[in-house]
C-alpha cells in the first residue's frame, strides 16, 4: 500500500469518525466514498468493516438507553438481518456503484424535502408494523449496496425521540446491519491480511473524529442537531450519488 493510499485512508477515517460521534451516521459511506479514489471498492469495503463494527459497539452502549431501545427496534433489526442475508448470498457480491448512487438519489429528494418546514412523523403505534417492514426493506437494499441507508435512516429521523436516543439507536441497530454485512463480506472471500490490518490501523483516525464528534454533539440544541443530520443525510446522498455523473 502507497503513502497515498494510507494518508487518503487516515483521512477517511476522520472524517467518517466525527460524522458519526456527532450524528450517529454516515460512516460507511463518508469512509467508503473518499477511499474509492484511491482503492477498488470491495477493498474499501472489508477495511471499513472493523472500525465501523467497534464505532456502533461504542455508539450502541454509550448511554442508558441500550436495553430499552433494542426492545423497541428488534423487529426491525431482526427483519433487516434476514433480508440482508437473503439478497446478498445469493447475489455473491456486495457494492454495486450503480445501486449505490440511486440510493444516494433517494437520500438527498428525502433531505431536500425534511429542509422544508415539512416534518414527517411516525407514531409509535405505527411503529408496531412500520419496524419490520422498514427493517426488511432497509436489509435487502444493504444486502446489495454494501451501505445501510434508504429507507432506514429517513424512517428512524421521523420518529419521536431525542437527539442522544436517535443516536443510540442508530449504534444499535448498525450493530446488526454491520455484522450481517460482515458475514456477506466474509462469505465473498472479501477479507485478507492487507485489508484487516489496514482495518486495524484505521481504528485511531475513527476514534479520534467520533470523540471530536461527539463533543459537539452534546453542544448542540436540538433543532440545531435536527438540522445536522439532515445535512448529513443531504452530504451522503451526494457523495453515494457521484458515480452517475
Amino acid at each position: 500500500m502507497t503513502l497515498v493510499q494510507i494518508l487518503v485512508i487516515a483521512l477517511a477515517f476522520i472524517v467518517a469518525g466525527l460524522a458519526k460521534g456527532a450524528i450517529g451516521m454516515g460512516m460507511p459511506p463518508i469512509a467508503i466514498g473518499i477511499m474509492t479514489f484511491v482503492l477498488p471498492l470491495e477493498q474499501a469495503l472489508a477495511i471499513m468493516v472493523l472500525p465501523t463494527m467497534v464505532t456502533n459497539v461504542w455508539q450502541a452502549v454509550y448511554g442508558k438507553g441500550f436495553w430499552r431501545l433494542a426492545r423497541r427496534f428488534w423487529t426491525m433489526a431482526l427483519t433487516a438481518t434476514v433480508a440482508l442475508f437473503a439478497v446478498a448470498l445469493p447475489f455473491g457480491h456486495l457494492g454495486s456503484a450503480q445501486a449505490l448512487a440511486w440510493v444516494g438519489v433517494l437520500l438527498v429528494i428525502y433531505s431536500l424535502a425534511a429542509l422544508t418546514a415539512w416534518r414527517p412523523a411516525v407514531s409509535r403505534s405505527t411503529e408496531r408494523w412500520a419496524n419490520p417492514i422498514i427493517g426488511a426493506a432497509s436489509g435487502a437494499v444493504a444486502g446489495f449496496t454494501g451501505v445501510a441507508a434508504v429507507p432506514f435512516l429517513p424512517y428512524m429521523q421521523s420518529l419521536d425521540m431525542d437527539r442522544h436516543d436517535l443516536v443510540q439507536a442508530l449504534g444499535v441497530m448498525f450493530l446488526f446491519l454491520i455484522g450481517a454485512l460482515t458475514v456477506a463480506l466474509a462469505w465473498q472471500g472479501a477479507f485478507h491480511m492487507a485489508t484487516t490490518t489496514s482495518g486495524i490501523a484505521a481504528l485511531v483516525p475513527t476514534m479520534f473524529g467520533m470523540w471530536l464528534g461527539q463533543k459537539a454533539r452534546h453542544r448542540a440544541s436540538p433543532e440545531t442537531f435536527r438540522r445536522i443530520f439532515i445535512f448529513g443525510m443531504l452530504a451522503l446522498g451526494l457523495n453515494m450519488a457521484r458515480a452517475l455523473l
